[in-house]
Parts: C-alpha cells; sequence; structure tokens
C-alpha cells in the first residue's frame, strides 16, 4: 500500500521537507528543556504558543531563550490564536519585537478584518494570518480578505482551507501580493499527514512547514512517515500498517 498520492523526490528518492519544532506551553524551565531537545534533534525553527498563561512569564521565557541563542542559531514563531485584543495587541507586539521573532500566527481572533489590516500594517513582528482563513471558500473572497489585510504571511491548513485546490489559490493570491505562506497540518492522522506532506513538498517552498503534529498521537496509524534532523521524510523502508485491528487501539 503505497499511498502515493503526488509523485515527487519526496516519495521516490527520500528527501525531505523542513518543518518547525512544536515547543508546549509551561515553566521556563521546561520550555528550555524542550528547546535543548529540538536543537538536538536537529530543528532550527521552533514554534511556541503564547497567550495561555501570563504574558509577563511568556517575555520572561522568550528572553531566557534570546539570553542562550540568537536568531542565527534559532529562528523563534509564535502562535497567539486570536489571544490578543485589538485593544492590547499593538502594545504586546511592541514587547514581543525585542526577541527579534519571526512571526506572530493570528494575535487577534479571526473576523476582525478592519482591526487585523492595522495591526498587519504596523507591527514590527511580521502577522501570519491562520484561523482567519477558515472558512473563507470562494476566490472572490479570498481575495478580498487578503487586499484588506496584507499580511506578510498566511497559514494554510489544507484540510480546512477548500483542500489542494483552495490552497493553490491561496497561494497564487498571496503570492501575487509579494507575501509568503507555510502548510502546517491540522491534527490528522498519518494518512492525512501523508497526503499533506506529498502535496506540500510539490510547491517547493524552503520556509520550514508546520508538519509535525503526528508526533500528538499516541494510536496514531504506522507508517513511513519519519522526523529526522528537523526533517519530515517517506522512508520507503517502511511500510504502512493498515490492519483493521490496529487502528482500533
Amino acid at each position: 500500500c503505497s499511498q502515493t498520492i503526488f509523485k515527487s523526490d519526496f516519495t521516490e528518492k527520500n528527501l525531505g521537507i523542513a518543518i518547525n519544532g512544536l515547543i508546549c506551553t509551561g515553566s521556563r524551565e521546561a520550555v528550555l528543556a524542550q528547546i535543548r531537545t529540538k536543537l538536538e534533534e536537529g530543528y532550527q525553527t521552533l514554534k511556541l504558543k503564547i497567550g495561555a498563561i501570563d504574558f509577563e512569564t511568556e517575555l520572561d521565557i522568550l528572553r531566557s531563550i534570546r539570553q542562550e541563542y540568537t536568531s542565527q542559531e534559532i529562528t523563534i514563531r509564535v502562535d497567539a490564536n486570536g489571544a490578543f485584543s485589538p485593544g492590547e495587541a499593538m502594545e504586546k507586539l511592541e514587547r514581543l519585537a525585542a526577541f527579534d521573532l519571526h512571526s506572530i500566527e493570528q494575535p487577534i481572533k479571526a473576523g476582525q478584518w478592519q482591526e487585523m489590516a492595522k495591526l498587519a500594517e504596523q507591527s514590527p513582528v511580521p502577522i501570519a494570518l491562520d484561523e482567519e482563513l477558515i472558512g473563507v471558500y470562494s476566490f472572490e473572497k479570498k481575495k478580498e480578505l487578503l487586499n484588506m489585510i496584507r499580511p506578510p504571511y498566511i497559514i494554510l491548513k489544507p484540510t480546512l482551507a477548500g483542500g489542494f485546490s483552495g490552497s493553490d489559490e491561496w497561494i497564487k493570491l498571496i503570492e501575487e501580493q509579494g507575501g509568503d505562506w507555510w502548510i502546517t497540518s491540522a491534527l490528522e492522522s498519518n494518512i492525512g499527514l501523508n497526503a499533506i506532506a506529498q502535496y506540500t513538498y510539490t510547491k517547493k517552498n524552503p520556509l520550514p512547514q508546520g508538519l509535525g503534529t503526528g508526533q500528538l498521537y499516541t494510536n496514531n496509524i504506522d507508517s513511513p512517515l519519519t522526523i529526522r534532523g528537523g526533517k519530515l521524510f517517506l522512508d520507503n523502508d517502511k511500510k504502512w500498517n493498515m490492519d483493521p485491528l490496529n487502528l482500533l487501539y
């Protein structure tokens, strides 16, 4: 069972896709320990969730990271998941800018296009739209959203973005604006992640992608998908295990 959908050097020659390492929210010591582990594993881009705990504590964690690692050593992306209110967002973005971040995902909740447009124009930390794209399916509506907000980056979850054809439309539109993008999975099993990874490789985007979510499962389907050195590979020496009994546990 090859599960090949998009034939490429990813499926045929075991070439990998650079991905970001996910860092879970926790204490300063726990986060730094995760970062050291990710660096040992070969990751160069890390993604941290913010907005779930006290903001001063989050700033302290970022400060600790930058005291140990420069932006040349680690690229840091943060994801606010809409945690900031429009009134406080700019002040928080200005404080976050001190830590030389690559980008911040969705600083305010989706659906506030005018407020997001102001932030995208003025923020010292480049903004990446994520949840903002979900549920926007028509080409004209996508164009309207990007024309109004003009974000530096968008993040595509193909499962929630109208599939691969819908993702193609988003990519076309953001590139026409001079913006960039990366693709992330949305907690699919390895079957879905495999399809998304194969599609992603064909797009030849050099930015690290967000395709490491398969590690979050304890009961995922055994597959040839393998992460090593901060890259996702389809290891042709490994096999899919589609035994129905295994899928139940």
